[in-house]
């Protein structure tokens, strides 16, 4: 087991006007991409142990929030993470209409950076910075 890291966060920002289904497809998906990229740094060891020695697995060892805002704020989001140059994903709208890599590759190909539709937009990094990047949106509840 290694010690818990205490000094960054994975923020996400999902837009408020998207159906149910779509803003747990965003969560879900940026989730896991930190997941992968993290790697040996996502967790402090492979479970807890109950008292009847049953092995429940660990969580991430870094908080994740999810925050909400609207459509407008994640574009300006989206560039602001790509100024701060922090491990960042970006949810599109291709994401939930299609699960096909060629597919998406080809609408995100035959468009300008300012038409893409951003769904979410997650951030890790150091605690103070993606609280910076992240904190004029509201906790989502």
């Amino acid at each position: 087991m290694k010690e818990q890291d205490f000094t960054k966060r994975i923020s996400m920002v999902v837009r408020d006007d998207l159906e149910e289904w779509q803003i747990l497809n965003t969560v879900a998906h940026i989730s896991a991409y930190f997941g992968n990229r993290l790697g040996e740094h996502f967790g402090t060891g492979d479970c807890f142990i109950s008292a009847d020695a049953v092995c429940l697995p660990r969580n991430t060892q870094y908080p994740i929030i999810v925050l909400s805002g609207k459509s407008e704020q994640l574009d300006c989001l989206a560039r602001k993470v790509r100024d701060a140059d922090l491990q960042s994903m970006f949810f599109i709208r291709e994401m939930v209409e299609t699960s096909n890599d060629n597919n998406i590759s080809a609408s995100v190909g035959s468009k300008r950076e300012s038409e893409i539709e951003y769904l979410g937009v997650g951030v890790f990094g150091d605690n103070q910075e993606v609280k910076r990047l992240t904190g004029q949106f509201r906790l989502w509840k």
